[in-house]
């Protein structure tokens, strides 16, 4: 955490005491309980195209969410104004919403003694905060964008254009406070790179290709020359692209492919979605849903995490949730309000901004690493389809059904054989957990979501001729 100074508006100091002020002020408004949420924040991003700077942003921000409850009811309020006299009339609108609200038992927050760190360990270090990150000068990142665009075009002749080429960074403090004595703060730092490349086809067309990373710190990030000779050769592979016949084949999803889907499925473990029934997942809990391979976990303390933070939404300790172990549906994730709907404790899931009342929501959310190399999964396959990019959306959150535009490649003899556009890959999700046939070890931590290459036993791949 970056030392503290009561003059520097943005440390946990100085917020702490806009938060007691807060609470101070909810108190004399007659609510029963009142939490803080309190963020000060600063973001950039640059986009460049064709040697030049195309968007520029810088922001700061520091803004309070206050949230009360009163004979049972919660009211919510939000500002950007932090001096004293705004406090107080943000504590009265806030009371005045309770009054006009609906009670219920299982409103509250978390006390202290609630928030007992996980196995009796500290929250420790995380590696979050990267004072050369903050550090970093906005002629340092423009540089960084340009170099990265240049580095882009150059990786082949066939790419004379990027659609998309940009730095974007935040920094910040968050703090969570609450009536019943619980304060908690941290610091951030987080940095993004990104290039997407345009490669010259056939009859006027081009083939598009993206890469990205986000990071912690600046020590943790690739070089800029990998980011963009990945986003080139990205976009070149895709060159010469053709649909297929449709067929039940084998699917290798790379990394990125298996992340996005992990991403969609959360919304099944989330314990909102269950006491709702809309979950696919509802009343399976201890059940195998998955191979054996298989295992999901979202973790909050991983070290240098993007998602990583000490504590959640509502101050509780994060920690390593594992949802579905070796196959079997372990648990399902909570915040405070739904954990007391369900009768269990929140498992320090809840996610916010000072803007937002909290939900269910994850940190860093991945599939553990197998052991077989990528090369060793694709040589399992002797005629299937490699997907690598994904089009329109098509995930049904209720049922879990997956169908998805795809582009990648064909599978032959265990070799990717020529690129594919123009299909769909479809099948259920549990389906495809049930159906996970090999897990490779390419996981790589490069942002919130995150899984190795995956290969599923069999999907229905729609394509020419359908």
């Amino acid at each position: 955490m970056r030392p503290a100074s009561a003059t520097d508006p943005g440390t946990p100091t100085a917020l702490e005491s806009v938060a007691a002020q807060a609470l101070d002020c909810a108190r004399r408004a007659c609510a029963d309980q009142a939490e803080v949420c309190v963020e000060s924040t600063r973001g950039f991003s640059v986009r460049v195209r064709s040697g030049a700077i195309e968007t520029l942003k810088q922001s700061g921000t520091r803004g309070i969410g206050l949230r009360v409850i009163v004979g049972g009811a919660v009211g919510f309020v939000s500002s950007t104004d932090l001096a004293p006299e705004a406090l107080d009339q943000l504590a009265q609108r806030a009371v005045t919403l309770a009054r006009f609200s609906t009670p219920d038992p299982a409103n509250g927050f978390p006390a202290p003694a609630d928030c007992a760190e996980p196995d009796g360990e500290p929250a420790g270090e995380l590696a979050l905060d990267d004072p050369a990150l903050r550090g970093l000068s906005p002629d340092r990142k423009i540089e960084m964008a340009l170099a990265l665009e240049r580095l882009t075009l150059a990786h082949d002749p066939r790419i004379r254009r990027t659609d998309a080429v940009g730095v974007s960074t935040r920094d910040g403090t968050a703090l969570i406070a609450n009536s019943h004595g619980l304060v908690r703060a941290w610091d951030a730092t987080a940095l993004s790179l990104f290039a997407v490349a345009l490669a010259d086809d056939r009859d006027g067309k081009q083939q598009s290709g993206g890469y990205g990373v986000s990071k912690r710190s600046l020590a943790a990030l690739p070089p800029v020359e990998a980011v963009a000779a990945e986003a080139g050769r990205r976009a070149v592979a895709r060159i010469g692209a053709r649909p297929v016949p449709s067929a039940r084949v084998p699917v290798v999803m790379h990394p990125d492919i298996a992340a996005a889907w992990l991403s969609e499925m959360f919304e099944a473990f989330s314990g909102e979605a269950v006491l709702k029934k809309s979950s696919w997942l509802t009343d399976r809990l201890g059940q195998a849903i998955a191979a054996p391979s298989v295992t999901i976990v979202d973790d909050g303390r991983l070290r240098g995490g993007v998602g990583s933070q000490p504590y959640d939404g509502e101050g509780v300790p994060t920690r390593r949730n594992t949802l579905v172990d070796r196959g079997r549906l372990a648990m399902f994730t909570y915040d405070t309000y739904t954990a007391r709907r369900a009768g269990t404790r929140s498992t320090g899931s809840a996610t916010r901004a000072y803007a937002s009342v909290p939900g269910i929501g994850y940190h860093n959310l991945l599939i553990e690493a197998g052991d077989e190399t990528p090369a060793a999964i694709l040589a399992r396959v002797d005629r299937g389809f490699y997907m690598d990019d994904q089009g329109s959306f098509g995930f049904n959150e209720v049922t879990g059904d997956y169908s998805f535009q795809a582009q990648g490649f064909w599978i032959e003899k265990g070799e990717r054989a020529f690129p594919v556009e123009g299909v769909t890959v479809a099948s259920t999700s549990l389906d495809m957990l049930r159906n996970v046939a090999a897990v490779g070890n390419d996981l790589a931590f490069d942002d919130h979501v995150s899984s190795p290459t995956l290969l599923i036993a069999e999907m229905t791949v729609s394509g020419a001729g359908n």
